[in-house]
């Protein structure tokens, strides 16, 4: 139980607690440090006093890179933006959860423990993100919240556990159907048509053709697919305003290609915003509000809407530079090429779905929101090449004992 909470109250800290506006900035931020502090005492503890051996750290290196990433920044937004050490360390403080990474290397918590708590997190996801649908105009979660595309757009934190969730189950459904389990699919589903984001929901949608298709554990495909389109007529007409108002601003945007919002966004922190030659490799660091560079940055966000979180690994590129984005890429090709037991099969259906909206949404790799998402994947990854692992040794040397996985 114990460490459940643990794992649990990270994984809220490092969400903002959801950005509940009662709570306040100045409560939010303590408890994300309170966070990232739990996660320190929990591995310096292990490091004193277990005895035990430790599985091995796959996707260790990448994690430093990114951390060297991290250090590297601090550098440029000091020389390059005047704006201080101090400043920088608090402003990037999300950057710390991937300690969680080795965290769980050290608490050794069963995957099916972690599966459960992801999957919590994505009804938690389902059940607040309705809340402040109906509420609106009243804020319950002090976060992005616009009416438009015939709909309440709320950005609510959180929303990779809402995704990784539905990949689960829907790997789960094919091992065995039950109606809970479509249902929690299409309410899943629902949630990112109410969102009114057309890379969100042609991405899910695809993905989950993709997935009946190349997935062994279906034996009829083709009653599966005409399952899948059967199931869409309903859903088309339910949210018929929301997509007829997304047909139109894709109509309006594809008029004006070179005025689209992102590409604009992209090209300023692609080639205005670096001070220097040396920037480009090192980043221009996290910015705060403290000083001139982080209200430069809030600047450009109220004024002309770029928004470094709209541009995927190009933001978090401006500002942690070549070395996180070779990190990121290295995990993504790592993972999406690894040989994954069947069980954990929709992980890769995750990284599917980073891949595709990876330069037009928000940077999984450089959100806090999502940051010990990824920790927790590559920990599963982990479990799962330990496991097979000590199967393979086991047959190889014959052995008549029973293997010691991770998996309970």
């Amino acid at each position: 139980m114990a460490k459940k909470l643990i794992i649990l109250f990270v994984i809220v800290a490092s969400l903002g607690m959801y950005e509940l506006a009662f709570l306040g900035k100045d409560m939010i931020k303590i408890l994300e440090l309170m966070g990232i502090g739990i996660m320190a005492v929990v591995i310096l503890l292990q490091l004193v006093y277990s005895k035990g051996e430790n599985f091995k750290t796959n996707f260790g290196w990448e994690i430093l890179l990114i951390f060297v990433g991290v250090v590297l920044s601090m550098l440029t937004a000091f020389s390059g933006h005047n704006q201080g050490f101090s400043t920088t360390l608090i402003a990037q403080r999300f950057m710390y959860f991937y300690f969680f990474y080795y965290a769980l290397h050290f608490i050794r918590i069963s995957d099916l423990d972690l599966e459960k708590v992801v999957v919590y997190l994505g009804i938690t996801y389902v059940v607040f993100y309705l809340l402040q649908f109906i509420a609106y105009p009243s804020v319950i979660f002090d976060v992005r919240t616009a009416e438009e595309r015939g709909t309440v757009r709320i950005f609510l934190q959180g929303l990779s556990y809402l995704v990784l969730a539905y990949f689960y189950i829907l790997n789960k459904l094919f091992e065995r159907f039950t109606p809970g389990r479509l249902a929690l699919l299409f309410v899943f589903f629902s949630i990112f048509i109410l969102m009114g984001t057309r890379q969100v929901i042609l991405t899910m949608f695809m993905l989950t053709v993709f997935n009946v298709l190349f997935s062994k554990k279906v034996k009829s495909k083709v009653l599966i697919m005409f399952l899948v389109i059967l199931s869409a007529i309903p859903v088309v007409f339910i949210f018929q305003d929301i997509f007829l108002s997304i047909l139109s601003v894709s109509q309006e945007q594809s008029e004006g290609f070179e005025d689209d919002i992102r590409i604009r966004a992209a090209t300023f922190f692609l080639t205005e915003l670096f001070p220097n030659k040396i920037s480009y490799i090192t980043g221009n660091g996290a910015p705060s509000l403290n000083s001139p560079y982080g209200q430069m940055i809030q600047m450009y966000m109220d004024v002309y809407r770029f928004y470094q979180s709209d541009v995927g690994l190009v933001g978090d590129y401006s500002k942690f530079g070549a070395f996180f984005v070779i990190a990121v890429l290295s995990i993504l090709i790592r993972v999406l090429t690894s040989k994954l037991s069947s069980e954990f099969s929709y992980l890769k259906y995750y990284y599917f779905s980073i891949v595709l909206t990876m330069f037009t949404g928000g940077g999984t790799f450089g959100e806090g929101s999502s940051i010990v998402l990824i920790c927790i994947t590559l920990y599963l990854v982990d479990v799962d090449k330990h496991n097979r692992k000590l199967l393979e040794d086991e047959d190889d040397e014959e052995l008549q004992t029973e293997p010691d996985t991770i998996r309970s």
